[in-house]
């Protein structure tokens, strides 16, 4: 065991780590590891980026090296292992022999019995006990059991490859993203930077233009206090020569009349100038028009930022079994208007009834997303919105996005108009509101769980955070009674659902400007949720 402890350990040091065999045509890379050229290759060949098989290392291809005094060190070994298997039995140390000879005769093992599942000598094969069971020579006994371990070999070995190809591709597509996210850290500086910079140029000809209004400015009350002194001056030394006149006797008063020293020192009109010159005041009424339109697009600018890289755009589609039997839901889901026909004649537990509602078809139990909802209000005029916004101020922006212009046709895509001539008779059988005939739609979210049976209170307690839209304005239900926040309506409103957050949040679409925020926490799945009631409008869902 002594003299065959060296050569094991030498045998140890001149291995494959991929083969486990012997070295053939060794080579290094550049971590400094060895290994047959074929199996390196066979690495390279699997992979873009080859990867040492020990320290996992990367190396290119060509900088492979041979290592011709290792090739034969590993020769030297494998003589001398030859060497010591042809050593005859008697010559090799007892630990040795022991292993390879019958205890019983001191004989060299050449049979298996295979009843017994014994190596056998000679003599134990002619012996009673074995001479009539089936015995064959070790090597053929062995045969199989060595076809196994080698196809099983074969699967390591396999295994093995494919875990160090897996291993080298992912490290290759984690490098790669690694890559592509220091280019996406770049690209950011770089966006920022641009905008800063315009940013400060804008600024600086804003400031720039205000100097030169001040300067204008300051110039002219110069002038006109200049030209202010010279009259008080002029008008004094006047005063005093007709107080001084005054007081002359009536014959120097007739001797020299007083129209004389009037009409020596005309009036003039200088009093009745205006205080700012109309060039001045031009240029200040377009300079604050322009910082009007810079807090108008800042505000878009800032709205559509914080939606697009928060919030996810989603498509939303009408569930018509929710819907109403008096709304029409267009072909594509997308639109609803109300009828004065009863729509469907099947029955679905899901329907809202007698309420004239419709839920999306797709809830949401985490996550920002974002939809738009357009406004076809024929019951009052689409001006209303323009003339609002010219007059009002003051207004918090929170997101922005695209502005659609105009209204589809009302007969656009659905699968029944529903109108008639007398347009106004279910209106006019609606119940009134206080008295009045209301004309308003809702828009906003409600909880899966909601009541879909009787009249309905829309507030969040009920499960609804809805918009209340209306000729008078927009109104919102938290209580018993609705509030006003807006005396307009938008032509299109922005809903931003954040469930983690448990906010909904109503802007108008066309500006991105806050118009109602609920903040209250979600139980259970939230959908969209659209609500009509009037002849002649309809509710359109974008995108």
């Amino acid at each position: 065991m002594a003299a065959a402890s060296p050569l094991r350990s030498l045998e140890d040091e001149v291995l494959c780590p991929i083969c486990l065999d012997y070295l053939r045509d060794p080579v290094t890379i550049d971590c400094g590891h060895v290994f047959c050229y074929y199996c390196i290759t066979k690495v390279c060949e699997a992979a873009r980026q080859p990867l040492c098989s020990l320290c996992k290392t990367a190396f290119k291809k060509e900088n492979i090296r041979h290592v011709w005094q290792l090739a034969r060190l590993v020769e030297s070994i494998w003589r001398m292992k030859e060497d010591e298997e042809r050593q005859p039995q008697e010559e090799r140390p007892p630990e040795q022999r022991a292993e390879t000879m019958c205890r019983r005769h001191l004989e060299k093992f050449h049979y298996y019995c295979k009843d017994d599942q014994q190596v056998l000598c000679v003599l134990c094969r002619e012996s009673r006990e074995h001479r009539h069971h089936a015995v064959v020579l070790l090597d053929k006994a062995a045969q199989p059991y060595r076809s196994k371990v080698l196809n099983h070999l074969k699967v390591l070995k396999g295994d093995r490859d494919r875990i160090q190809n897996f291993q080298s591709a992912r490290e290759y597509k984690i490098r790669a993203l690694l890559t592509k996210f220091q280019s996406y850290r770049q690209d950011i500086g770089s966006v920022f930077e641009q905008s800063h910079k315009c940013l400060r140029e804008r600024e600086q000809y804003l400031l720039a233009w205000l100097e030169g209004l001040e300067q204008d400015l300051t110039e002219e009350r110069n002038s006109h206090v200049s030209k202010g002194a010279e009259e008080v001056t002029r008008l004094g030394n006047l005063i005093s020569e007709l107080e001084k006149k005054a007081r002359t006797s009536a014959l120097e008063l007739l001797q020299d009349p007083p129209h004389d020293v009037v009409s020596k020192y005309p009036r003039k009109k200088y009093w009745i100038e205006k205080p700012i010159s109309p060039a001045i005041r031009k240029q200040t009424d377009e300079f604050s028009d322009k910082l009007v339109s810079l807090a108008k697009g800042l505000r878009g600018f800032h709205g559509k930022l914080m939606r697009d890289l928060e919030f996810k755009t989603i498509r939303i589609v009408l569930n018509t079994q929710t819907a109403n039997g008096y709304l029409s839901v267009s072909a594509n889901g997308k639109s609803i208007i109300f009828t004065d026909l009863w729509m469907s004649n099947y029955h679905h537990g899901q329907r809202f009834d007698p309420e004239p509602g419709v839920l999306g078809n797709k809830g949401f139990t985490w996550g920002k997303v974002y939809w738009e909802v357009k406004v076809d209000r024929i019951w009052w005029g689409a001006e209303d919105e323009d003339a609002a916004m010219r007059h009002r101020s003051g207004v918090q922006s929170v997101f922005s996005s695209s502005y659609f212009s105009g209204f589809m046709d009302t007969s656009d895509g659905y699968r029944s108009t529903g109108f008639r001539n007398d347009i106004e008779r279910l209106e006019e059988e609606w119940p009134p509101e206080n008295g009045i005939r209301s004309k308003f739609c809702l828009v906003g979210v409600a909880r899966e769980s909601v009541v879909r049976r009787g009249f309905l209170n829309f507030t969040p307690e009920e499960g609804f955070w809805t918009l209340r839209l209306s000729s008078a304005g927009v109104s919102v239900c938290t209580g018993t009674e609705p509030f006003q926040i807006l005396s307009y309506c938008p032509r299109q409103i922005g809903v931003a659902l954040n469930y983690d957050g448990g906010t909904v949040t109503f802007v108008n679409a066309r500006t991105q400007e806050l118009i109602y925020e609920f903040s209250s926490p979600f139980t259970g799945r939230v959908f969209p949720f659209l609500w009509l009631n009037c002849m002649r409008s309809r509710l359109t869902l974008s995108p």
